[in-house]
């Protein structure tokens, strides 16, 4: 029955330094280590707060073996530090912390290209990316922060999971663009790209785009904040290849101001 509490209690950094404050012995926080989950910070300078604190090497090496060790590892899935599968993740009214799931742009096509002719190629024609719908399935009451993981965190992931678009090539979420998106006739447009007779533009138009500012976190951890967003729909689509003819391409939709109390979606 000890050992199963013992294997039930969850030891952190802070447990660590109040034990040898305490005096005990290498040996004692070492057998407490192998016994015990954790929810340890096995980052650099949380080894040397411990070090500081008269933790030997031979501890601090039993924590990083423990902080690794997935069996042991107890991890707070609301907490934003805490590991996460590289992608986007928003908080919910309740304070769960929960994923901004990709979709996909199901058409391209291009509008006004009468208009090009007529004006013999002056008039601009605009690329635009459809996508399914006139409400993304993820609504948001009120515009809020959003957190970005990509694989660069200390924690080792699943390679085989990290496989949503952006998340491989992308480093930071400077490489992504929020883009306000147009709602037309049952579907979701987003303008990529214009084109006449003498040139093209590949990319997010800028009247499209929206501001937003960038907190480092930690490893690979970054708080987002949008700027003030009007009701309406969104998405974070990866600006390193925005879609363009031919192609299909994941963005992270989502809505913003347009349910109600009672969940209920209303138009603008």
């Amino acid at each position: 029955m000890v050992a199963s509490t013992q294997a039930q209690s969850i030891l952190t950094n802070k447990d660590l330094i109040q034990m040898a404050e305490l005096g005990m012995g290498e040996a004692i926080i070492i057998s407490q280590i192998e016994n015990s989950n954790n929810d340890f910070d096995v980052s650099t300078s949380a080894l040397l707060a411990m070090k500081k604190a008269g933790l030997s090497d031979a501890v601090l090496a039993k924590v990083i073996e423990a902080g690794n060790n997935t069996a042991k590892k107890v991890v707070d899935p609301n907490d934003p530090l805490a590991p996460h599968r590289p992608g986007i993740y928003y908080f919910d009214e309740t304070g769960s912390m929960l994923e901004l799931l990709p979709t996909v742009t199901a058409q391209k096509k291009d509008k006004g290209r009468l208009g090009t002719a007529l004006s013999y190629g002056i008039a601009k024609t605009k690329i635009v990316s459809t996508i399914s719908g006139e409400n993304s399935r993820t609504q948001l009451p009120v515009a809020r922060e959003f957190y970005f993981y990509f694989n660069q965190q200390t924690t080792s992931f699943d390679q085989s999971a990290i496989s949503y678009y952006g998340f491989q090539q992308a480093t930071s979420p400077n490489e992504f663009t929020l883009a306000k998106l147009d709602n037309v006739k049952g579907v979701r447009e987003l303008e990529t790209g214009s084109m006449n007779n003498y040139g093209s533009e590949i990319g997010i138009d800028e009247k499209h785009a929206r501001s937003f500012s960038i907190e480092q976190m930690g490893a690979g951890i970054f708080k987002v904040t949008p700027s003030e967003l009007a009701a309406g729909e969104y998405c974070f689509v990866y600006a390193g290849a925005a879609p363009y003819a031919q192609a299909q391409q994941k963005l992270y939709d989502f809505g913003v101001g347009l349910v109600s109390a009672a969940g209920v979606i209303s138009q603008e």
